[in-house]
């Protein structure tokens, strides 16, 4: 993809052009701009601090520290957007925040290029001197450049609602969930030495096999008079013909004792849980049915099935394949892979930013569509791949969606703990630093 140059005459300019930049009006936020030269490197966005001073030195450091990550910055750009008003104080709104972040970043020997703020009733800069009491009024701010730059839609947290589905749709999906149970519990049977249906499912390559196929593991011998002795087997007597009553009673399915194939055909996908991972992420969300769907909102409620997807969704198939046989290891007593590990942190490769939208679209429309006790998972994965795109925002919104639901979620309470102490994954840093 190439970037988009746009060359800003002036301040005014620039504040016209930064929320096309970022694909949103920022609200009640600090925007903090690096530079390596006169050329962007990306932007950051920050929640405003209170008031009290502590707070707004605080920010100010973290910023910092920050935009020193990035190897290639030299500058630094911030703007304050408030509600508050140039009148309710007849000064500009944040102007401490942005004279302590001036301090800092002259420590850290960082040029500082502008500090503005764009407030309610006006805009202006730390560093125009002629900057009225009032600010410069907000027409300034108007754009004026190309028309091929969409203008965007709502603030920092638009977007981070579920998608669309209707009630018809999250029924088909929850009769599918429970079908897939019965069908779970009919391939691998009750998990051995009190384990989980997730232990089930990751031994499901064999156990699946097993139960659709006939294939002997044990090398028995085959029940008295089932074979020939040569190792194949023919069918037992045929029953004479049954008619009248008989007949009607045998034609008689007990639907509750019926395991529906589509569960069956659902989890023998399970047999290659890297390739189901994979194929989910190939196919188009609506073009998925409800058993598709339902097996991914199963294998997302169940955290080693679903670290298998995150380290696979934010890599590769064979990266899925190391991690699935990493997971079968630890359930034996191995010690995870610290190189798979990292990743849930944000440490390591450079994730393909598209393989993750994309994955978060799939995330996005499964969790859309499962009940609401199954939802969690599925919330968890939305919001961890939203942070690992920068989106801390909307990471922080699906995360607090699923702690609605289950309060001690592992995974959202792990993004919020990073959302609420600025941890951003290491790769931002690196695709920033690379632009």
């Amino acid at each position: 993809m190439t970037p988009t140059v746009v060359k800003a005459a002036d301040a005014a300019q620039f504040l016209s052009f930064l929320p096309r930049m970022l694909g949103y009006h920022p609200s009640q936020s600090l925007v903090v701009i690096p530079f390596h030269g006169a050329r962007s490197l990306g932007a950051m966005r920050f929640d405003l601090p209170g008031g009290d001073e502590d707070a707004v030195d605080r920010v100010a450091a973290t910023v910092t520290g920050m935009v020193c990550r990035l190897a290639e910055a030299d500058a630094v750009a911030a703007i304050a957007y408030t509600g508050a008003k140039f009148s309710d104080e007849e000064r500009m709104p944040h102007h401490d925040l942005l004279t302590a972040l001036e301090r800092r970043a002259d420590a850290c020997g960082l040029r500082v290029t502008d500090l503005l703020c764009v407030a309610a009733d006006g805009w202006g800069s730390v560093f125009d001197a002629g900057c009225p009491a009032a600010g410069r009024p907000l027409g300034d701010l108007e754009w004026i450049g190309a028309g091929d730059i969409p203008e965007p839609d709502g603030d920092q947290a638009t977007g981070a609602e579920l998608p669309g589905c209707s009630a018809e749709e999250r029924v088909r999906v929850a009769q599918a969930m429970t079908a897939l149970d019965t069908a779970i519990a009919v391939l691998c049977g009750p998990p051995a030495g009190g384990g989980t249906a997730e232990g089930a499912a990751l031994s499901a390559r064999t156990e699946c096999k097993d139960g659709i196929t006939g294939e002997a593991r044990g090398g028995g011998a085959p029940p008295d008079g089932a074979g020939r002795g040569d190792g194949t087997s023919d069918l037992g007597p045929v029953p004479a013909p049954v008619s009248g009553v008989a007949e009607d009673e045998a034609s008689v399915t007990d639907e509750a004792a019926r395991v529906d194939p589509r569960a069956l055909a659902a989890v023998c996908r399970f047999d290659d849980l890297p390739g189901f991972f994979e194929d989910a992420l190939a196919r188009p969300v609506d073009a998925a049915d409800p058993y598709d769907v339902a097996a991914l909102v199963w294998c997302l409620a169940r955290p080693s099935l679903r670290d298998v997807a995150l380290v696979q969704w934010s890599g590769n198939l064979a990266q899925g394949d190391e991690a699935l046989d990493a997971q079968l290891r630890w359930e034996s007593g191995e010690e995870y892979p610290p190189h798979l590990a990292m990743r849930m942190w944000g440490e390591g490769d450079s994730p393909q930013v598209s393989r993750l939208e994309t994955a978060l679209e799939l995330a996005r429309h499964t969790a859309a569509a499962a009940p609401r006790d199954a939802r969690p998972g599925s919330l968890a994965m939305c919001a961890w791949l939203s942070w690992a795109l920068g989106r801390s925002t909307h990471a922080a919104a699906y995360a607090e969606r699923a702690c609605e639901i289950e309060p001690e979620h592992g995974l959202s309470q792990i993004v919020l703990s990073f959302v609420s102490a600025g941890h951003l994954p290491d790769w931002a840093f690196q695709r920033a630093g690379a632009r």
